[in-house]
């Protein structure tokens, strides 16, 4: 049996940053750390990665265990990510006939396909003019080019909307600007967040 500090270090190890519907924090009963977004539909909250795909959303325990601590946790959770991300960072890429990629989506077996949309970098390298992002499925993310025909539009259009309508875990439909998952402007109080907003404690409003 692992020792309390192993386990800690286990979680340490295995937290990642997770888009949610904002309606779980809708009546300030989450338990846990979370962030409000300017897509309004999508919340940010982090969780603990374990075996076959459980998610242990972190709790206000383990926030103030980690800020005893001194922990970074947010930067920690994204690095993280960042480091169990391949290159390319998506699974699947929509190509014109020349070959460029106009869209990415980010389908991974481990769930977090749409998690890895916080790695901006990496999207402003596929796509330098810019993009935009959805989130149909809590599983399901893509980007894609600001330069998109009216077809490709249309067919990415009808992709989320299959998925959100369709999917286990339906998060948000529609297309939204890469900033949108940016914390939400004026949030009001409290931590500040690697992504330059706030985050809430548990049952902040």
């Amino acid at each position: 049996m692992n020792s309390p500090r192993q386990t800690l270090e286990s979680f340490e190890a295995s937290l990642v940053p997770i888009f949610v519907p904002s309606a779980f924090f809708a009546d300030g009963s989450w338990f846990g750390p979370y962030q409000r977004l300017r897509a309004r539909q999508i919340g940010l909250t982090w969780a603990v990665m374990r075996p076959n795909n459980m998610q242990l959303y972190v709790n206000q325990a383990l926030q103030a265990c980690w800020a005893k601590q001194g922990l970074d946790w947010q930067a920690l959770a994204l690095r993280n990510l960042s480091e169990h991300t391949g290159d390319p960072p998506a699974t699947h890429a929509l190509r014109r006939d020349n070959g460029e990629i106009y869209s990415v989506a980010f389908m991974h077996s481990d769930a977090l396909g749409p998690s890895r949309l916080l790695l901006r970098d990496r999207l402003s390298a596929i796509f330098p003019a810019g993009y935009r992002v959805a989130i149909p499925e809590m599983s399901c993310g893509f980007a894609m080019s600001l330069e998109l025909e009216k077809k490709e539009m249309a067919e990415l259009q009808d992709l989320i909307e299959g998925c959100h309508r369709k999917g286990t875990r339906p998060l948000a439909p529609g297309i939204f600007d890469s900033d949108d998952l940016l914390p939400e402007l004026g949030a009001g109080d409290r931590v500040p967040s690697i992504m330059g907003g706030d985050v809430y404690q548990s049952g902040g409003q």
